[in-house]
């Protein structure tokens, strides 16, 4: 077992040090190449052992078993020889072979085997060379069939080819094998024209992939880059403009309260609208700066939703008890990988909204549900508000979009912030909703984004 290892390796590393780069069709006649030379190295000495007994008995075979072990030195030069390229090893075994072949056929007058084997030979060479090569040895067959008709006919010299007298029955015979290889090779060359095709358009489809994958690595740096950029902008403008909007607030405070006896009426009116906008500014930018912050820190854990759930009614305790709200989960609410801390800002908003945008003639009622497929987790949280019309339900999720401004208050983030956590976990989020009749808020989070 080990000199057959031994062997392999050694062959291969002296095939393989010519070999091309890349992946091409000339590979593939080298590797078909290297198991005929690997497996005839093996087994050319095991079929040379009984010719020696059998020459024991017909000494007339004797020259045939040296021509047998010339052919085997040959085949270890090809094999071993370094020096030779991959292409000088084929042409060197094609005509070796060739010589003993049509020796062979002539030493033990074999005609019909013998011819197969000449057949078996050109087939062989256009498999590991080309089609020209096989057609070159076709040519020199047919000259050397014709030159034995020719001589069977004028019997210039006396050859002894068995049982066959006349050129007709000869060339009759040699015939077939001919017209048969010119078939095969000229299909094997089409099919190896081909695939030569079809592993280029490969090599070129896979240069496209990896020109494509080396840009989509660039645009997700890039990218990346630039989310940072923008959330350290959109951190240092929140950041930055509350300060004066705070003095905003406090002059406006100071003023009312200070000149509220000479102050006109209207310019009191004036300063109460600039201390509630400057409030509703600086809530809006405190809503900026949390939606820029979602994810700053990813770190992701094990929980379960049922927990966080029970969390949030605690939390939300005087929000569902003003609205007299009820909240109900099924059992089966999955123990999942993610952002717990983004995840549970999700279902406070979902929730929250739920509460919000309630139906003033209908009890309260949010349903929280789960289903699971092999990729991903799919959350559903429905209530029985007010609904959503169908042409705003892709518009709640951009940033700053509200429905309702003069009846609920609100910044507009809150399903924005939504929809970049559930992105965050490589899911999406939709609304099914009818007017009057309730919402249903659809996530997925994947299982295998982490």
């Amino acid at each position: 077992m080990n000199i057959w290892n031994n062997l392999k390796i050694k062959l291969a590393k002296s095939i393989s040090a010519h070999q091309n780069e890349g992946v091409d069709l000339s590979n593939y006649r080298n590797l078909l190449f290297y198991y005929i030379l690997l497996f005839l190295l093996i087994l050319s000495p095991i079929s040379i052992i009984p010719g020696f007994i059998y020459s024991i008995e017909l000494p007339e075979i004797k020259n045939l078993i040296y021509v047998c072990v010339g052919l085997f030195i040959i085949l270890v030069a090809i094999g071993f020889l370094r020096k030779l390229s991959i292409n000088t090893r084929k042409l060197i075994f094609i005509f070796s072979i060739f010589i003993v072949t049509w020796y062979t056929f002539f030493a033990l007058k074999i005609e019909g085997p013998g011819i197969i084997y000449i057949f078996v030979l050109v087939i062989v060479s256009s498999l590991i060379h080309s089609a020209r090569c096989a057609y070159y040895l076709l040519a020199a067959d047919t000259i050397i069939i014709l030159l034995i008709g020719l001589n069977l006919e004028l019997n210039y010299i006396s050859i002894d080819i068995g049982n066959i007298e006349s050129s007709a029955a000869w060339l009759s015979l040699a015939s077939n094998p001919i017209f048969l290889g010119v078939t095969i090779v000229v299909c094997i060359d089409l099919i190896f024209r081909k695939l030569e095709k079809i592993i280029q358009q490969l090599k070129n489809l896979n240069e496209q992939v990896k020109s494509d994958n080396q840009q989509l690595k660039t645009t997700q740096i890039t990218l990346r880059d630039k989310n940072e950029e923008l959330n350290k902008f959109a951190h240092t403008i929140a950041h930055d403009l509350k300060e004066p909007l705070r003095s905003m607030q406090s002059f406006a405070h100071l003023t009312i309260s200070k000149y509220s006896d000479t102050l006109p009426d209207q310019a009191q009116e004036f300063l109460s609208h600039i201390k509630t906008s400057s409030v509703r500014m600086a809530t809006l930018l405190d809503s900026l700066l949390e939606y820029a912050q979602i994810g700053s820190e990813k770190k992701t854990s094990s929980f379960h939703v049922k927990d966080i759930i029970e969390e949030l009614k605690k939390d939300l305790n005087i929000l569902i008890k003003e609205n007299n709200a009820i909240i109900k989960h099924v059992d089966n609410l999955p123990e999942i990988i993610g952002y717990e801390i983004e995840f549970k800002q999700l279902m406070q908003n979902l929730i929250s909204n739920a509460i919000k945008f309630k139906d003033i003639n209908t009890k309260v009622e949010v349903n929280i549900s789960v289903e699971e497929d092999a990729k991903n987790w799919k959350f559903k949280i429905c209530d029985n508000g007010i609904g959503i019309d169908e042409k705003h339900q892709e518009k709640i999720f951009s940033i700053f979009h509200r429905l309702h401004k003069d009846k609920f208050p609100g910044t507009g983030l809150g399903l924005a912030n939504c929809k970049k956590i559930v992105e965050m976990h490589n899911g999406n989020i939709w609304v099914e909703s009818q007017l009057g009749k309730g919402s249903c808020f659809n996530f997925t989070i994947s299982k295998d984004y982490a």
